[in-house]
């Protein structure tokens, strides 16, 4: 039976007003007449991506919903404008001055009406915010405030306790020394020192652009946690309602400050695993399943029109990352031997069904700085090689691994067990332990992860190298959920650094470079796949575009006349 053909819409606003005993609402039939539905994964799903996990994806609905100051187009490295119309910088390169569009209208929903159009204050609210300044939103007097449960007040409390982790794992608060709004329609970004990131990271999926209005009516109500939950953006569409982890349907802003979009409604289906999602794509339950089940992309056969697969290089690397906390791992022979022992190409054909390649560098080919100088990792399967160094350490090693699916790996115990028998065949031991992304941040947080190595993985918000590299092996992120390897190299850092000070894309690129040809040489990290972002369309899906950040907008989408 097919899901959707009876569904009703529920009454409530959302759904997680919802008693969870309840069964799943139904979609309603005018979706199967003037809408779309588009299969995907529930792993990691927020409305809103500044709180989001860093290297999670969170385009699916948030790029619907917001917009950013700027995006990135394919592979230029120069951002372009959205909600800014344009940008200037100063001589000495530390303040960035944005001038806004006007006449953007942020969405009317049934739980907020907004009074004005878009405007710096939304600007400073929204950095000012992911900054952890205090000062984002206007204090309430306490004796204007009743309690009538000390629980309620916590709660609140704690709302405010918002952590951003992409933001920190860059240290943005450490870039950006000030926002102010100049004027109605101009923002003032002032910059510790100069920093060719920033833009880039203005551009990110994770640095969308709030309503200031709607956050100072909620802080009013001291109900600021609906601002995460009930989203207001001014995007090309507008959430109806929510079911968790099962869908979320969103209708068309008529208010669209750009091209209106061409479909009504769009429901977003968060129910199905990667075979689910192509099974019910063949039933014609969806018209849009990404993230299939790769092993099964053979079922689709060629020159029919009913269906097409969609593909594009991605800005991510799976990589397993040595534990320098450990003193084994600190022994450079130990890892450069443990690297020759894994057949990586064996990896890409059984769990990528050459979905993907295999990772020579750990700057992905599609980002600008891959292009000069690129070096190679010369460590191809070597087994014997690895086993001369290996075979008398009689080594005994755990290897952790976060058990869910991600974009860069769609199986991590399968890819584990490849691992822990290639190391095998080298004399080394592997023990195997799955954990979850919650067990791992709590043991980092008690500084009690016991790992040797783990197995995982980086997404790019953005094609600069430096949201790439720093967050994964920086000195500052070191013992954080990004850095996992624990490396510190004061001359990867001074590299890196001396990269932001250029605004020449040459100069930064050879930086990278050289950053690049330091990691592999030490090997906190060994890079394993760079993964293609990969989904099937009904043939009568037109205009699908792309991004190497997984980003399909869906305001761009039509439907081919014809039968369902």
């Amino acid at each position: 039976m097919m899901l959707y053909k009876k569904l009703i819409a529920p009454v409530c606003l959302f759904a997680f007003a919802v008693n969870s005993a309840m069964a799943a609402p139904r979609v309603p039939e005018e979706l199967t007449d003037n809408g779309l539905i588009y299969c995907t994964h529930a792993s990691g799903f927020s409305f809103n991506p500044q709180t989001a996990d860093a290297g999670t994806s969170m385009n699916v609905v948030t790029e619907q919903i917001y917009n950013k100051l700027f995006e990135i187009s394919n592979t230029a490295a120069e951002p372009i404008p959205v909600l800014a119309q344009s940008y200037s910088l100063s001589p000495d390169g530390k303040v960035i001055t944005i001038h806004l569009r006007r006449g953007i209208k942020f969405h009317q929903t049934d739980w907020f009406k907004p009074t004005r159009d878009f405007n710096a204050d939304d600007v400073v609210f929204s950095l000012n915010r992911v900054l952890g300044y205090e000062t984002y939103l206007p204090t309430l007097e306490q004796t204007s405030v009743s309690y009538k449960n000390p629980q309620y007040r916590i709660f609140h409390e704690q709302a405010k306790k918002v952590r951003f982790p992409y933001f920190e794992s860059i240290k943005l608060n450490q870039k950006i020394e000030s926002v102010k709004a100049i004027n109605p329609h101009t923002v003032e970004i002032t910059l510790f020192k100069p920093d060719a990131s920033i833009l880039s990271h203005l551009a990110s999926q994770y640095a969308i652009i709030f309503s200031q209005e709607y956050a100072v009516q909620l802080n009013a109500d001291d109900n600021l946690v609906q601002l995460d939950t009930l989203p207001v953006g001014t995007g090309p569409y507008k959430v109806k309602n929510y079911f968790r982890n099962q869908y979320v349907r969103l209708e068309k802003n008529e208010d669209y400050w750009k091209k209106e979009a061409k479909i009504h409604d769009i429901l977003i289906d968060l129910s199905a695993d990667r075979t689910g999602r192509l099974v019910k794509f063949f039933n014609g339950e969806c018209q849009i399943a990404s993230y299939p089940e790769v092993s099964q992309l053979g079922l689709l056969k060629e020159n029919d029109a009913r269906y097409y697969m969609k593909s594009v290089e991605g800005m991510n690397l799976s990589y397993l990352a040595f534990n320098f906390q450990k003193t084994a791992i600190q022994d450079p022979a130990l890892r450069h031997a443990i690297s020759q022992a894994i057949n990586r190409k064996r990896i890409i054909k059984t769990i990528y069904h050459n979905t993907a390649t295999v990772a020579n560098n750990i700057i992905p080919n599609i980002s600008w700085a891959s292009s000069v100088n690129t070096p190679d990792f010369e460590y191809d399967f070597m087994p014997l090689k690895a086993k001369q160094v290996l075979q008398d350490k009689k080594l005994s090693l755990t290897m952790w691994v976060i058990n869910e699916e991600q974009v860069y790996n769609p199986a991590p115990l399968k890819m584990a067990e490849l691992i822990k028998s290639d190391l095998a065949n080298a004399g080394v031991e592997v023990k195997i332990r799955p954990v979850t992304r919650t067990f791992l941040i709590e043991q980092l947080h008690n500084k009690s992860e016991d790992y040797d190595m783990i197995l995982t993985g980086w997404l790019g918000g953005n094609l600069d190298p430096d949201s790439f590299m720093r967050p994964i092996l920086s000195c500052s992120t070191s013992n954080e959920i990004t850095n996992l390897s624990n490396w510190c190299n004061e001359k990867f850092d001074h590299i890196m650094d001396s990269a932001l000070d250029s605004s020449n894309q040459q100069i930064r690129s050879e930086a990278y470079n050289q950053a690049q040809e330091l990691i592999l040489s030490e090997l906190p990290i060994i890079p394993i796949a760079n993964v293609k972002r990969v989904l099937v369309a009904n043939g009568r899906v037109q205009n699908i575009e792309m991004s190497p950040f997984g980003t399909l907008n869906f305001s761009t989408l039509s439907l081919r006349k014809g039968h369902k």
